[in-house]
């Protein structure tokens, strides 16, 4: 049975911009290993796999919660297919953080020359706001109503 989310692991190429990011959201730095090869790059189907993984917590998520990013060396070209941020695209969407205010949240994020993606929506009991993340990805917050 599934007890929470664990962890959403992002490959970068430079992984200073996407650890300043997440630590604007409250995480925070929690250790880092080099992958040459070995056991970890055989499990991921990638033997030879070369990376920095670097594993960003939550700050105060019981349980705790880790972005962990992957910095390949040396660095895959970019993708050729649609932006990550291009919504109608198959596969990764978006990832979702809950915050209890959007507005301060986004006047934070703003003032930090985060891209803002959408205006705030409410729906289904909830006010949301898209934003550009590391990598292009699209991130959300959700402020639920009480």
């Amino acid at each position: 049975m599934i007890l929470n989310p664990d962890h959403i692991t992002i490959a970068v190429a430079d992984a200073g911009p996407a650890i300043d990011f997440f630590a604007l959201l409250g995480f925070r730095k929690d250790h880092v290993a080099i992958i040459d090869g070995g056991l970890p790059a055989r499990y991921m189907g990638m033997p030879d796999m070369k990376a920095q993984h670097i594993t960003l917590a939550l700050e105060g998520a019981d349980p705790q919660f880790e972005i962990q990013l992957l910095e390949f060396e040396p660095t895959p070209g970019a993708d050729p297919g649609a932006h990550p941020t291009n919504l109608r695209r198959r596969g990764f969407n978006h990832l979702a953080f809950r915050v209890d205010d959007l507005e301060a949240t986004t006047a934070h994020l703003v003032a930090s020359s985060v891209t803002v993606l959408s205006d705030e929506m409410n729906y289904v009991n909830r006010k949301l706001r898209l934003f550009e993340g590391p990598e292009g990805i699209t991130v959300e917050l959700v402020q639920r109503d009480s």
